[in-house]
């Protein structure tokens, strides 16, 4: 079991939406059975209410791919920790999504990575696209999952996800 989540940082810093000191900012050190030690991040403005939620890695492992083929309804239901270091792919989809410099790490289940990618490429996905990702939702389209972690700090909770060594290229 897990222990409980300890503050390592907690600070009242400059709001940077409506410039008031109000801005709390509380970082936790986590140590999770999946995942290792990741630092949760929730900062919040106590004047206008902006929000900053994060998860990132305290200690990196081996470079990683993860694949996992969803074929029915109860996969859709497993359990994932996307790092913000790690590439989403789902090749029968056409969908690639790198990590960007501002990524947030999330844990969700395999559906609600869809519901994540149907609200982040909404506006770039034609009706066809976005018909296809609902099909895969509903449980419709098999296709697979594939996350490519550099830091090895993803994992997909299943007997069916397949875990091999990522190779790394001058390029990546």
């Amino acid at each position: 079991m897990s222990e409980e989540p300890k503050v390592i940082f907690e600070e009242t810093l400059v709001c940077p939406v409506c410039k008031s000191k109000t801005f709390k900012a509380i970082d936790y050190l986590y140590d999770t059975p999946h995942a290792g030690k990741l630092i949760l991040s929730n900062w919040y403005c106590e004047n206008c209410g902006y929000r900053f939620r994060d998860v990132k890695p305290y200690e990196a492992r081996e470079p990683r791919v993860i694949e996992m083929r969803i074929e029915n309804e109860d996969d859709l239901r497993t359990i994932i920790y996307r790092s913000a270091f790690a590439k989403v792919t789902i090749p029968e989809l056409g969908i690639e999504i790198e990590p960007a410099g501002m990524s947030q790490g999330y844990v969700s289940t395999i559906e609600g990575v869809l519901e994540i990618i149907l609200d982040k490429v909404g506006d770039f996905c034609d009706k066809e696209c976005e018909n296809r990702i609902r099909l895969a939702m509903e449980g419709k389209i098999k296709f697979t999952l594939v996350l490519e972690d550099e830091f090895g700090l993803s994992f997909i909770k299943s007997e069916k996800a397949t875990v091999k060594p990522l190779i790394l290229t001058n390029s990546d």
